[in-house]
């Protein structure tokens, strides 16, 4: 579905305790297929580990302390206070813009890592079959090149080292290669 979603529970424990987090509830990420390409099914452990009750989006002080989410008074305490003293709306208001703006800017960056992920894989693939099959002159037969292109194409690191070496270097690997 490509949202956060969470059942009735959770989000009356939760996102009702912290509405701040109501606007990513049930609402479809952009660049959601980019950002998979990018980190895939990696999960944080261990000490950076993070749920998104982890991340504070309206505290700018960069003096204070951490607070225990669970604890609904000192949430609230945490809310109350700016050491600006400006009121608590402007500073949201801000807050809100400035964190707005930081998401739409890593949007884009991923956006962008996304496409050159997908333009070096597509590339590279389209090139490794060419130069595995320019091998027919060196006298190895069309199925074994196929093999070979299939093989490489499951093996990034190999396959990189393939396209580096020089015609008679990959005459030499695919001789080795052909002895199994």
């Amino acid at each position: 579905m490509k949202m956060i979603t969470c059942d009735r529970a959770t989000y009356d424990a939760t996102v009702m305790a912290h509405k701040k987090y109501e606007p990513f509830l049930n609402k479809s990420i952009d660049h959601y297929d980019e950002m998979a390409v990018v980190v895939g099914k990696d999960m944080a452990t261990g000490s950076f580990a993070r749920t998104f009750a982890d991340i504070d989006l309206d505290d700018g002080n960069e003096d204070s302390m951490p607070v225990d989410c669970d604890n609904e008074e000192a949430e609230e305490v945490r809310t109350n206070v700016s050491s600006s003293g400006t009121s608590k709306r402007k500073r949201k208001s801000g807050q809100e813009s400035l964190v707005n703006e930081q998401i739409k800017f890593v949007r884009e960056q991923l956006g962008k890592i996304a496409n050159a992920l997908k333009q070096f894989t597509a590339d590279k693939t389209a090139q490794l079959y060419e130069q595995v099959m320019s091998m027919q002159e060196e006298g190895f037969d069309d199925e074994f090149l196929c093999s070979v292109c299939d093989y490489l194409g499951s093996h990034e690191s190999e396959a990189k080292m393939f396209l580096v070496k020089s015609k008679k270097h990959r005459k030499i690997w695919l001789q080795k290669f052909s002895q199994g």
